[in-house]
């Protein structure tokens, strides 16, 4: 469960960029956001919503053009604040092959401390932590290349853990995968959010991955247009379904027996409380 201590805080972020014809094009439109310790967000939104430029500000990878961004109390336009911002914050990216950088898994989740010139043998202590954590300390002598797309992105993230880092922004990743893979990288985030305390935002355009989040930020042409719990969210399936976004399978099913007349509540998001709604036990 999250706390009140806000750790990243947004305040009227606008991004610009020049596209290849060059138009100037609003990325990111005066957006307020805070995220809290030991949070779990799902930020969602159709393509082109300002989702992955919106994650890339939460640990200063894009600065704003205006508006403050404050992470952990830093402000990500103080260069000499960057390095601390990206050990705090740690990105995860769609495809796991453009993060690992060694041969071999332990040697690639060691690369993060090495570069912070962590002495050795904590760096080993640091490492077995990391994989144990993901679930991948049985495949620390294996070649990353041999491994599943799900296992690959469970060593990305341990990279990230053993860089001690207090927050975990994940963008999409688990759109390369297929479900078992998919599976694996949720069930461990949100493991590591329950057991461990790390705050996690996780940019994804799977409903059934976001359903699982503490908060849901809904993104439209570079806004933040909602937030709420997931139940309040993925209610509402004619608006996210005209916003070009897709709900959970159970919301949607439970929302065309209620349009012919079942009589069903609103907040239905997981197959569970739709077949307990369906059934009820005597």
């Amino acid at each position: 469960m999250s706390s009140e201590e806000t750790i990243i805080h947004l305040e009227h972020v606008t991004h610009l960029y020049t596209d290849q014809e060059g138009v100037e094009v609003k990325a990111l439109d005066d957006v307020n956001l805070t995220v809290s310790r030991g949070e779990f967000l799902a930020v969602i939104g159709a393509n082109g919503s300002g989702k992955s430029t919106l994650a890339k500000h939460l640990n200063a990878l894009l600065l704003p053009t205006s508006g403050e961004c404050r992470i952990f109390g830093r402000n990500a336009k103080d260069p000499d604040q960057l390095w601390n911002i990206r050990q705090s914050v740690g990105m995860v990216f769609q495809n796991p092959d453009n993060q690992i950088v060694a041969a071999i898994v332990e040697e690639d989740v060691a690369f993060g401390p090495e570069n912070l010139a962590v002495p050795s043998d904590q760096i080993k202590e640091r490492v077995d932590q990391a994989l144990k954590a993901v679930g991948m300390e049985s495949y620390r002598q294996h070649a990353p290349h041999l491994l599943s797309g799900g296992q690959k992105q469970r060593v990305a993230i341990a990279g990230v853990l053993a860089m001690r880092s207090q927050c975990l922004v994940l963008d999409e990743p688990t759109a390369m995968l297929d479900p078992k893979g998919r599976a694996e990288v949720l069930s461990t985030v949100r493991r590591l959010n329950r057991e461990e305390g790390i705050t996690v935002v996780y940019i994804t355009h799977f409903m059934e991955e976001a359903m699982w989040a503490d908060r849901v930020v809904v993104m439209e042409a570079g806004k933040v247009v909602d937030q709420g719990t997931p139940k309040a969210i993925f209610s509402q399936v004619e608006r996210l379904k005209a916003m070009g976004l897709d709900v959970p399978t159970a919301s949607d099913l439970s929302y065309r027996l209620r349009q012919r007349g079942v009589s069903l509540p609103v907040d239905i998001i997981t197959e569970e409380e739709l077949a307990v709604a369906l059934c009820p036990s005597n």
